[in-house]
């Protein structure tokens, strides 16, 4: 016989809004899924129901219902005196945690001007030659400053998105937009 499931009693805005994330089809489908775990908890469905109706693992529903619970207070609280970022509030509850990461090792201006570097002539910094070798814009990048070490394969990892950067993290575009320079760095080169 399965276990019983604590009891989880939430109020009709709290649940009407949850019921809207798990219909979406904007929001990510990690919280989608985890919107239908919290109807199926407040519905009364043990662990081992929702796994199936969902069709991810036990520990997976047991995670995010201790979540939940954990979470009840503050969203009635929330609800009480501030209703208008419960919605926010449910939506930062269906999200991760953020994760510890390894923090980046250039600034954005470090390799903005590393790229300012490339984007000039070999001339400009005593060298005989008409185009940058990766060694070359190493020693100029730790001559100048910029950076106290710095891999040849670094720098070919930064020029390689000067030109079209990932969405992620772009790095020209702001720069260019702050210094009135149009978009297009080969346009200028070539």
């Amino acid at each position: 016989m399965p276990l019983k499931p604590a009891p989880i009693l939430i109020s009709d805005s709290v649940y009407h809004i949850l019921s809207k994330f798990s219909k979406s089809r904007t929001l990510p489908a990690r919280q989608v899924e985890r919107a239908k775990i919290f109807i199926l908890c407040a519905d009364g469905l043990n662990n081992l129901q929702i796994s199936e109706k969902v069709s991810i693992g036990q520990d997976s529903v047991s995670k995010w219902r201790t979540r939940f619970l954990n979470s009840l207070p503050l969203l009635q609280e929330i609800e009480e005196k501030n209703p208008a970022v419960l919605e926010d509030k449910i939506t930062s509850l269906l999200s991760d945690y953020a994760r510890p990461g390894q923090p980046p090792t250039y600034t954005d201006e470090q390799i903005i001007k590393i790229l300012e570097i490339a984007c000039r002539t070999p001339e400009e910094y005593g060298y005989e030659t008409s185009h940058w070798s990766l060694n070359q814009l190493v020693d100029v990048v730790i001559k100048e400053g910029i950076a106290e070490s710095i891999s040849a394969k670094t720098i070919s990892r930064f020029l390689k998105y000067g030109e079209n950067p990932p969405a992620s993290r772009p790095l020209l575009a702001p720069f260019l937009r702050k210094n009135g320079q149009p978009g297009n760095i080969r346009a200028k080169s070539e």
